[in-house]
């Protein structure tokens, strides 16, 4: 764990234990180096995590609850196959979420909230554009925004969601373009000038540009179900 730290693979916060190797294991999903399909073998990667057992089992339930892995009958724990219908509904949720909390961090703004935070990632989003980690960037502005909407619910509705949008945007690296980032300066502007319905329209039709151009992607690249995803790895064998 400390060698991932230092290779700049996975920067973990002071975050419990298990916490923390929730955040390894869910990126290394996102990744792919945990393999749709595959098995988790808890000897093996608390070894490798240099953990004992019980951080790794606390934090299995963890990535289940976000959709990362699932429970099988004599397999124990079996990381997800990505499929078309998830990213479906992935983007059903975004547009119904990221609209309202970019109106909620608007109306903050207009009544004292200060977007410095936001404005900051914004930035950082723009440098990377067309790095390595452009779509880390996008996802942690988007979650920027939830911070800044300070919405309690809201913030936990999204926050079970955030892994899944993460892996959403590294499945579809085209789209981290110098477009995509005057889109969120756009949002961004909308948002520091505390203007709520404008934040609103456009973070809906941000969402709905992504969705247009990212579908018909992953519909090449992506199962379209658990089954076909199922039936493809056993054809793999």
């Amino acid at each position: 764990m400390a060698d991932e730290m230092e290779n700049g693979a996975t920067e973990l916060p002071a975050e419990p234990l298990s916490e923390r190797v929730a955040e390894v294991l869910r990126e290394r999903i996102i990744s792919g180096q945990l393999p749709a399909g595959g098995k988790l073998n808890e000897r093996e990667l608390a070894a490798d995590l240099e953990v004992s057992r019980i951080p790794l089992r606390e934090a299995l339930p963890l990535l289940e609850a976000e959709g990362f892995i699932s429970t099988e009958p004599r397999r124990g724990a079996v990381v997800h196959s990505f499929t078309y219908r998830d990213a479906q509904e992935v983007f059903d949720l975004r547009l119904q979420l990221e609209p309202l909390a970019a109106s909620f961090a608007a109306r903050r703004v207009a009544e004292g909230a200060d977007p410095a935070a936001l404005l900051e990632a914004l930035e950082s989003a723009r440098t990377g554009v067309t790095g390595a980690h452009a779509s880390g960037r996008n996802s942690d502005l988007h979650e920027e925004i939830v911070k800044l909407a300070d919405h309690h619910l809201l913030r936990r509705m999204t926050g079970l969601m955030n892994g899944r949008v993460r892996w959403l945007f590294r499945l579809t690296p085209e789209r981290d373009t110098p477009k995509m980032w005057q889109e969120h300066a756009e949002l961004v502007q909308a948002i520091a000038a505390g203007q709520p319905a404008l934040a609103a329209a456009l973070a809906s039709a941000h969402v709905e540009r992504g969705r247009h151009d990212s579908l018909p992607v992953l519909a090449e690249r992506l199962p379209a179900s658990a089954d076909a995803s199922a039936r493809r790895r056993r054809r793999g064998r």
